[in-house]
């Protein structure tokens, strides 16, 4: 079985992307004999917050505790599932091409030592603050956590290459997050940034794993997901940020978050 972008055995009690991260806070409702082995699509750092966890991944074979960290490479066959009943954990996501960007991609599953772990713990107490500087502070940490963890250094020349992130480009990024609920312009951000769209579209992949436009409409489906735990009616969440109508609504949301915006305000599991 191979699960999708930001999906888990789960229910979720929030969650927040921001610059091709998704982070997640998750309870473990699902029994140990029902969880299938799997893989994921994404990378993701497992955080356990409550009760003991156990996966099966080629080398974590043991038990961990709260506080305890493990990270999976995309494609990594396991199968993970708490003993016992209160499992709680965070489970921070980033796509393929980021895992690689960041040297992720290889070394396989493995748990995180004291530097990374301590940074990890550290994200995992952070709101999920939908504001601009919150989004802003919940990335820095997560790109803080990314490069303690390597298994190796990348080469000078790609880190150079791949982890300098422009000024005008988090200067777009910002502004995609902040303006989250107006129409995408991309000639127009492209302009004020000084660069070809293409050259922006490219840039937008290569730092943050995904096109602007999918930042943007992420950006404004957390903000959709956050008043519907704040317990706002569906239709009126879909009419304040723009969507055309609640059926065009729940299509985008069920598309990001694998549930509908019911069930995500009920508290959606994942399986």
């Amino acid at each position: 079985m191979r699960l999708k972008h930001a999906q888990f055995y789960g229910r979720f009690d929030t969650r927040c992307d921001v610059a091709g991260f998704s982070l997640a806070r998750l309870t473990a409702q699902i029994p140990a004999h029902q969880v299938a082995p799997h893989e994921h699509q994404d990378g993701h750092f497992i955080v356990v917050l409550a009760g003991r966890y156990r996966s099966s991944a080629r080398g974590v074979d043991s038990l961990m505790g709260p506080g305890d960290v493990l990270w999976n490479p995309p494609g990594t066959h396991h199968q993970d599932r708490f003993a016992g009943d209160g499992g709680r954990f965070l489970a921070l996501s980033l796509g393929a091409q980021q895992a690689a960007a960041l040297a992720l991609q290889d070394g396989g599953a493995r748990r995180l030592e004291a530097a990374a772990q301590r940074m990890a713990q550290d994200l995992a107490r952070q709101p999920f603050a939908l504001d601009l500087g919150g989004l802003l502070l919940l990335e820095e940490r997560c790109r803080q956590l990314c490069a303690l963890s390597p298994v190796r250094p990348p080469p000078a020349d790609r880190a150079a290459r791949d982890t300098h992130e422009p000024v005008w480009l988090r200067r777009c990024m910002e502004q995609l997050v902040d303006e989250c609920e107006q129409p995408l312009r991309l000639a127009e951000l492209a302009a004020q940034a000084g660069v070809h769209p293409v050259s922006l579209s490219r840039a937008f992949r290569r730092h943050y794993g995904i096109a602007p436009g999918q930042l943007q409409r992420r950006a404004l489906l957390n903000r959709a997901a956050r008043r519907l735990l704040d317990g706002q009616p569906v239709a009126d969440v879909a009419a304040q940020l723009g969507f055309a109508d609640q059926s065009h609504f729940t299509r985008l949301f069920r598309a990001e978050y694998r549930c509908t915006p019911a069930a995500w305000a009920a508290g959606f599991k994942t399986f």
